[in-house]
């Protein structure tokens, strides 16, 4: 009798998760190489009785399996800012955290107080030799290659760090644009920094609002469905309660 109603809520559920996840993606259409993430729902069937499962039968239910990013690439935009970096390729910076390294394409570094190039987050940008990058407080204009390495009015500096990775799927977002792996990466090959240039979100701002409208819809018509099912079921209860005292 209840069967009807853990189905719904199971479609509840992973309308509520694409909806919290389509939603992310707007808030971050403007975060520079911001992947867009997409839900991968999966058909979970309950055989057997008991709570949730029927007798006659499995039940088809839905689960959200996992969270997936479109690693396909954002826009490239100009910026004129000699710290602004673009990765060029399926490469990734490597970045310092107390947890272990990091890695982003989020391009917009700085210089700390203490003189270290910084990602976003303030979090050490570390060379090729695995170390913070530290910027000379007479190095004047930086010029960024290419290659990552850096230079200013005294000479070389050191080299960012670019790496890659055989499946960049396993790569998990840890936000502020930080991915997190246990696959050891490999040194980029044909991948370039291009400076003075930023890679925007490739998140389609009208494509997830549209989303973000149907997703609602569904989650409402679901929730009409789960209230008639319960009325019709309180009735039932009703109609043979007063059955049996008469």
């Amino acid at each position: 009798m209840e069967n009807p109603l853990y189905i719904g809520l199971s479609r509840q559920q992973a309308l509520q998760r694409q909806l919290a996840v389509t939603a992310n993606n707007i808030a971050n259409a403007n975060t520079a190489g911001f992947k867009a993430q997409r839900v991968l729902f999966q058909e979970y069937l309950a055989d057997g009785a008991g709570p949730g499962r029927s007798a006659d039968g499995p039940l088809s239910m839905v689960i959200d399996r996992a969270v997936m990013r479109d690693l396909s690439t954002g826009a490239f935009e100009r910026t004129g800012n000699p710290l602004d970096v673009a990765v060029m390729g399926a490469g990734y910076m490597v970045v310092e955290t107390d947890a272990g390294p990091r890695y982003t394409r989020t391009g917009r570094l700085a210089i700390d107080a203490e003189g270290q190039l910084v990602d976003g987050n303030r979090l050490p940008i570390l060379a090729d030799d695995d170390r913070p990058i530290q910027i000379p407080a007479d190095a004047g204009a930086l010029s960024i290659g290419a290659d990552g390495s850096i230079g200013g009015a005294q000479g070389p500096i050191g080299r960012i760090r670019l790496v890659a990775f055989a499946d960049e799927g396993a790569l998990v977002p840890r936000g502020g644009g930080l991915l997190a792996t246990n696959e050891l990466p490999a040194d980029a090959e044909g991948i370039e920094l291009a400076q003075g240039m930023l890679e925007r979100s490739n998140v389609k701002p009208i494509l997830e609002m549209t989303r973000l409208i149907e997703i609602s819809r569904q989650y409402q018509a679901n929730q009409r469905l789960l209230e008639t099912e319960h009325g019709r079921q309180r009735d039932s209860i009703r109609r043979l309660a007063g059955t049996q005292q008469s």
